[in-house]
């Protein structure tokens, strides 16, 4: 599992959505579709906040046949920005909760999505319906060693560009739209 993810997240509407789903259903693998439920944590000892940015997240995701424990470290301060991340199966949310909880983690919030999935060209697609937010589209390199430029080629003729790129998590995009 790779343990170093470069992504760029774009907050997006419905028409640029099908738009570019329309194309890459032309030419790319479609992963899947799926229902998909972050919950995330966060320690009452330390803050994973820094200048109201989330700069580390522990998350439970269920998806529709596993649960899987993941944390997070995101490095702004490098370019192209980039996220250390560690995901393992678990067996049980239940008790994996009681397990953060037991070392002082408290439930943050849940994120509610519908995640569709693509593949073209050494590039993930994560196109996500999120419950009482909106459209994001995550593009990540599959290959780390492949320039973040390549990402901003191809949402180009979608009328998307850097300035358009959102580093904010879903914690903190959720917190500022409430």
């Amino acid at each position: 599992m790779k343990e170093k993810e470069i992504e760029l997240k774009f907050i997006i509407n419905a028409d640029i959505k099908n738009k570019i789903i329309n194309d890459l259903q032309k030419c790319a693998k479609k992963i899947g579709e799926e229902h998909v439920v972050d919950t995330y944590y966060i320690p009452t000892f330390k803050s994973f906040e820094k200048d109201g940015e989330t700069m580390e997240c522990v998350r439970i995701r269920e998806e529709k046949d596993k649960t899987i424990l993941g944390y997070k470290k995101i490095h702004r301060e490098c370019d192209p920005v980039y996220c250390d991340e560690y995901e393992t199966r678990v067996d049980s949310k239940t008790q994996t909760e009681k397990l953060l909880f037991a070392i002082d983690f408290k439930v943050q919030m849940v994120i509610d999505k519908v995640r569709t999935t693509f593949e073209y060209s050494s590039l993930q697609f994560d196109f996500d319906s999120v419950k009482n937010f909106g459209e994001l589209l995550e593009v990540e390199l599959l290959d780390n060693n492949d320039d973040v430029n390549k990402i901003y080629e191809f949402v180009k003729p979608y009328g998307l560009s850097k300035k358009d790129v959102t580093y904010k998590g879903i914690q903190k995009l959720l917190k500022d739209k409430n």
